[in-house]
């Protein structure tokens, strides 16, 4: 239970996200996002790129997804981010909370980070004022935690300076996976969960007690693969959905506006689309000349029913922020995050999630061939 609350808790910080941010918040989006040193964002950072660096200040929070992120400024609030390789050097007065296939933390956090990463490494010039939460398949603890580290990794490497307790589950097999180097120095307990003892060495400042416990045997819990399976479709949407509302941004307006506009008119087309296309793709599979048609026409209605679902979503999201905001704005981003995070939980309703699902395929689907038409007409 206490692996699926970690599971759970890292996926969960990147999708409750502050709702105070969709009134207070600057977009930036493009191939580089960059924050000079003389940069002062007010309020909270939206950004979305193949690079954003910030080395200027925040004054709120950096929310962002990219290929690579540096922070190498000052962020007063949380960084909350996706990205391939995330480099943390300056100062975050909040918390660190990210999923990244890399992480380099160098820099000063003033709270607590939750991470979940192939690789995390803590240089020794890092500090963290509270507590470390992280998932990660090599992790170098090489800086200051100046509350307690817990987490499950493969394999790791404590060489730095931990104030209170380690509890750390280890899975690597019949491999040594944990080394406590000469340098660390634990305030309080070592826990770990491993059938190897781990290298720990003489000169090692321990505090209090070294437990190791042998790894249970593990059961398919299928509550954890369906809440898992569940957070993990939230994250793909959202990611599908950033591509679509920065950049394709214009046809994203045009194609929420029409649904907006008279949604029950873009049922109808939308439910012959989904109904039509598939046999179709069957009656060309019996030609010779017709199978690569087939497949693509196979792989066009899977993209768009998806990506329906996302502009209904969305749609969803903004109408909802419109009644709750007077002044009648609805950010696409929080429109974004907010809709299909509803959406997504009620399509897993027993009985009726499916019928909403197909709802929201059929009135996504209207409005793209709605546009679409428009379009070609215009031509």
């Amino acid at each position: 239970m206490k692996r699926l609350s970690l599971k759970i808790t890292l996926l969960l910080a990147l999708l409750i996200l502050p709702t105070g941010a969709i009134y207070a918040s600057s977009l930036e989006a493009g191939n580089n996002v960059y924050i000079t040193k003389d940069q002062i964002i007010s309020g909270n950072l939206l950004a979305t790129g193949d690079t954003i660096t910030v080395d200027g200040v925040i004054n709120g929070d950096l929310i962002s997804a990219a290929k690579t992120i540096n922070v190498n400024g000052r962020i007063d609030g949380d960084i909350i981010s996706v990205a391939q390789n995330i480099n943390v050097n300056g100062e975050v007065g909040g918390n660190i909370r990210v999923a990244a296939n890399s992480l380099n933390l160098n820099g000063t956090v003033s709270r607590n980070i939750s991470v979940m990463a192939n690789d995390l490494v803590m240089g020794p010039n890092s500090n963290i004022n509270w507590d470390a939460l992280i998932m990660a398949v090599n992790a170098e603890i090489r800086g200051n935690i100046d509350g307690s580290l817990n987490g499950k990794i493969v394999q790791g490497l404590i060489a730095g300076k931990i104030g209170k307790n380690v509890d750390l589950t280890l899975t690597n097999g019949n491999k040594q996976s944990l080394v406590v180097s000469s340098d660390a120095s634990i305030g309080g307990d070592l826990n770990y969960t491993s059938d190897i003892s781990a290298n720990i060495s003489d000169k090692a400042s321990i505090g209090g007690k070294t437990n190791q416990k042998n790894a249970p045997v593990e059961k398919i819990n299928w509550l954890q693969i369906y809440l898992l399976a569940n957070l993990f479709s939230i994250f793909s949407a959202l990611v599908v959905g950033l591509v679509l509302i920065f950049i394709g941004k214009n046809i994203s307006n045009k194609i929420l506006a029409k649904m907006e506009k008279a949604p029950t008119r873009l049922i109808v087309p939308g439910i012959i689309l989904s109904l039509i296309l598939p046999p179709i793709a069957l009656l060309l599979l019996f030609t010779i000349i017709g199978i690569p048609l087939a497949m693509i026409v196979i792989v066009w209605w899977l993209v768009m029913t998806y990506v329906a679902k996302i502009f209904t979503a969305i749609l969803v999201g903004s109408l909802i922020i419109k009644n709750i905001n007077k002044k009648g704005e609805a950010p696409l981003f929080w429109s974004l995050v907010l809709g299909v995070v509803i959406c997504w939980l009620l399509f897993t309703i027993p009985f009726i999630g499916w019928i909403l699902s197909l709802i929201a395929v059929w009135l996504g689907l209207g409005a793209i061939y709605s546009y679409a038409s428009n379009q070609l007409r215009n031509i």
